[in-house]
């Protein structure tokens, strides 16, 4: 069994102040490749082709209305071999405890309930590559000890944070939690039908 390299990223916040701005949907997606370094390039190429400036970073929503630079961006995801995993959760239905929970709590709470359907052959000695999130000095730490309080093995052999302007595998990861959140809270589904064939699930969140 190859080793794979994760990496996560979020779409939408994890606030509840609707009359202010707050998102409807949170959105946590993680990426698996067995070929980082050519998904990397993948994005390089995309970033060449269309002389965008060095350290351009792919983001959803940086992409504006761009329609064009989206289409050329998805159909080089399409092309590119990984697989996807998220999870979404419509805030408006979440009861209280979750509304008083701190920020990095709530997050991680998402976080390890999307990891546990990945399956674990897939996760047994992989790295995990986080975005980080609210300028969280140790987010690797932290998660460890949630993943530990809710009883969740990791098997992952390294868990990291970078910044992803930094990591492209990460920019992936925001790629697809941004189509997934462009499609549930605007009905727009151009993007995530053009990536839907990496999706191995896509979870609603629903309380058991």
């Amino acid at each position: 069994m190859e080793t794979l390299v994760f990496a996560g990223d979020e779409s939408g916040d994890v606030s509840f102040n609707f009359g202010k701005g707050a998102s409807r949907y949170f959105v946590v997606a993680a990426i698996g490749t067995p070929e980082a370094q050519a998904l990397r390039q993948a994005l390089e190429d995309v970033r060449r082709e269309l002389s965008l400036p060095a350290h351009y970073e792919f983001g959803f929503n940086a992409m504006g209305s761009s329609s064009r630079l989206r289409q050329k961006v998805f159909a080089a995801l399409r092309r590119a071999d990984f697989e996807a995993w998220a999870l979404v959760v419509d805030k408006t239905t979440l009861p209280e405890p979750f509304r008083i929970m701190r920020r990095l709590e709530f997050y991680l709470f998402f976080v390890t309930e999307l990891l546990q359907a990945i399956p674990e052959d897939k996760r047994e000695g992989a790295t995990l590559i986080l975005d980080e999130f609210g300028g969280e000095p140790d987010l690797p730490l932290e998660l460890r000890r949630f993943m530990k309080r809710r009883n969740i093995p990791r098997h992952f052999n390294r868990v990291l944070t970078k910044r992803s302007k930094s990591e492209p595998l990460i920019q992936v990861a925001d790629l697809v939690a941004g189509s997934i959140l462009r499609r549930d809270a605007q009905g727009e589904s151009e993007a995530f039908e053009m990536i839907q064939s990496k999706m191995r699930v896509v979870l609603e969140y629903h309380l058991k």
